[in-house]
């Protein structure tokens, strides 16, 4: 055995590139908290995404290349919990482990297709915020065990640090699209359609301070999203009016908000904890099969569609004055994050990665 590892007993298993840090950069805080409990040995596949976390974290560390090295640092070891926090292809090799629980954990909640994909088959279990993801999972995918879904609601939302606002008294608007997808039926992206118009207008509005937050991954396979996303940033730092924020914590960013437009996304769903106005941009004809469908998180924000883009001024008025969703908002917000006090989110998951250790003592044990 490698006796470094000997008192670790989870390993939080990250494929992905630098280009997707992002995925586990929010669940740092969160891991901190477990790592004080259960030991942490963070397992990489990436020389840039392992500088990344060695320069901004303290968790136990080690980078595995190829699939031989990952083995041996299995086979050397008795890891009893292995979360995951996307579905890189390379987590198939991270599976080959028979002696620990393979647990997904995600990087927050959307109503887009790739967050109830048949995929979560492949894990023992599946940590899941609340209700919604619940229903998602139970409806849409066929002989399925809902015994491994767990639900340990959002604890990202307990560690939400306070930053400086940019601006003394202006309405701060926050403009967060998502990114355009890996294909057309994930694109959900309201940038080459409606961006720059969105951004120039309240740019020049007295009233309003604009928060610029593209997706870490915005333009990477559309030509158009790029230009539109480049353009933005230009109008922005060319501006008095706005600012572009990529580096801050989404979570603070949130608090800053008077009211936010949002695209399809998991933003959109981690929003609603702070009962704030927001939109939502109608792309939803866009994914495949299901051009009339409408998820529920429209219920809780003001819609923006070709009919009615041109007035977003006069929304955004309305959404600051009179927050029309308000009401319908705090049901959608219980169904989508649950009802949990300040810290509860984070015990229950720290619980429940304790008993999924104890679980696989045990089976291997047998």
């Amino acid at each position: 055995m490698d006796s470094r590892y000997a008192d670790v007993n989870v390993v939080v298993y990250f494929a992905g590139n630098i280009g997707n840090i992002y995925q586990f950069e929010q669940w740092i805080k969160p891991l901190e908290q477990l790592d004080q409990i259960e030991k942490i040995l963070v397992v990489t596949r990436d020389s840039r995404v392992y500088e990344w976390i060695e320069t901004n974290t303290q968790f136990q560390l080690v980078y595995t290349k190829t699939m031989n090295s990952l083995l041996k640092l299995y086979d050397t070891n008795n890891f009893r919990c292995i979360f995951y926090v996307n579905n890189s292809c390379l987590n198939f090799q991270s599976l080959c482990n028979n002696n620990a629980l393979h647990v997904h954990i995600n990087h927050g909640e959307s109503e887009k297709t790739s967050t109830f994909s048949n995929r979560a088959k492949a894990y023992d279990f599946v940590f899941i915020v609340s209700d919604a993801a619940y229903t998602k999972y139970a409806d849409n995918l066929i002989n399925v065990d809902m015994k491994q879904f767990i639900k340990v609601g959002r604890p990202q939302i307990d560690f939400i640090k306070t930053i400086e606002r940019p601006t003394p008294n202006k309405k701060i608007i926050l403009y967060a699209p998502t990114w355009e997808g890996t294909h057309l039926s994930m694109n959900y992206t309201s940038l080459p359609d409606y961006g720059i118009d969105f951004v120039s207008a309240i740019l020049k509005h007295d009233d309003y301070y604009l928060i610029y937050r593209p997706h870490p991954n915005t333009g990477s396979r559309d030509a158009s999203t790029k230009v539109a996303d480049e353009e933005i940033k230009h109008l922005v730092d060319t501006s008095n009016s706005g600012i572009l924020m990529t580096e801050e914590n989404i979570n603070s960013v949130f608090k800053l908000a008077d009211l936010a437009i949002f695209d399809n996304s998991a933003v959109t769903v981690d929003f609603l904890a702070f009962n704030k106005p927001m939109m939502i941009t109608d792309f939803f004809y866009r994914q495949e099969g299901q051009a009339a469908a409408k998820p529920e998180i429209i219920k809780a924000c003001q819609i923006i569609d070709d009919s009615n883009k041109d007035d977003i001024l006069s929304l955004i008025e309305q959404g600051l004055s009179q927050d029309p969703q308000a009401i319908p908002r705090q049901t959608i917000k219980k169904y989508f994050l649950g009802d949990y006090t300040h810290g509860e989110s984070t015990k229950k998951f720290i619980n429940q990665t304790q008993q999924l250790i104890k679980l696989a003592s045990e089976l291997v044990a047998k």
